[in-house]
């Protein structure tokens, strides 16, 4: 999936230390380029662009935990549905009153209503968890508590993983075997397909040759957000470049994610009017 920088090479699949993503301000960031492989060949090109890079154990804790926390949050709100819809009650219900205020309501007088009880059981519980989640999301800034969340959560972790690793998470591309700067890295890494940022030609072919703090700030480009040092020991360069049909893979994910076009769905029933000349439209 990878090979080797090639020396002066800053082409589209290039990976490069000290780029910028912003949710990871505290994080170490890569960057692929995805300039056109024709464009890039050009020694004089204006602006190359490039998407973030994350280790998967960084977006996990911030972008992946955002995820989760609103599955499960929809995910609550089918089963409140669901069990007002049990009780005879109306699931609008939940669209113009509080949750608390619903469970104190309708559910808490079932407490101590044996064949109901069943209900305020599972609405008590679900509430709970609801609010469990919500605090956790609050705290998205402080990785030790949303570690605590991903291992409560473990199972919807599971299913991110997978569609990860079947790269059916839209916005998302995992690069597996990533060799990076930090010898503390794993080797999972998440590309953000949506996140596109861009490096002037010429900050690029320092990078391209390896770049300090001092060459940038020698060139007094107080505007650059790219390459970011997070550390005066930081050092911008090029780790890898990904290899075809990968890199083919990840444009097309990129291009899919940005060119598709949505129309409106097609009512099934409409349609099965069509069959009423064989007796299955009525």
């Amino acid at each position: 999936m990878f090979e080797q920088p090639r020396t002066g090479q800053f082409t589209q699949g290039t990976i490069f230390s000290c780029a910028y993503a912003e949710n990871y301000l505290k994080n170490k960031v890569y960057g692929l380029v995805i300039t056109a492989r024709c464009d890039a060949a050009q020694e004089k090109v204006p602006v190359y662009s490039y998407v973030p890079v994350v280790s998967l154990a960084t977006w996990m804790l911030r972008d992946g935990a955002i995820i989760m926390f609103e599955r499960i949050l929809a995910d609550l709100d089918n089963t409140f549905s669901l069990i007002l819809k049990a009780v005879d009650l109306s699931p609008s219900l939940l669209k113009v009153h509080p949750l608390d205020d619903i469970f104190k309501t309708h559910f808490l007088p079932m407490e101590t209503d044996k064949a109901k009880k069943s209900h305020f059981l599972k609405f008590e519980k679900n509430l709970n968890t609801y609010k469990q989640v919500v605090l956790f999301k609050e705290k998205i800034d402080d990785a030790e508590v949303i570690k605590d969340a991903l291992k409560i959560f473990e199972k919807t972790v599971e299913g991110l993983l997978k569609e990860l690793s079947g790269n059916r998470l839209s916005g998302y591309y995992l690069l597996r075997g990533v060799k990076s700067l930090d010898a503390d890295d794993e080797t999972d890494f998440i590309v953000l397909l949506r996140e596109v940022h861009h490096i002037p030609g010429s900050i690029a072919r320092k990078i391209i040759d390896g770049c300090a703090p001092s060459d940038i700030l020698d060139m007094k480009r107080a505007d650059l957000i790219c390459p970011r040092f997070i550390d005066s020991d930081d050092f911008s360069l090029p780790i890898g470049k990904i290899t075809s049909p990968w890199i083919e893979h990840i444009m097309q994910c990129f291009s899919m994610l940005f060119a598709r076009i949505g129309v409106k769905d097609i009512d099934h029933k409409d349609v099965k009017k069509s069959l009423i000349k064989i007796g299955l439209g009525a």
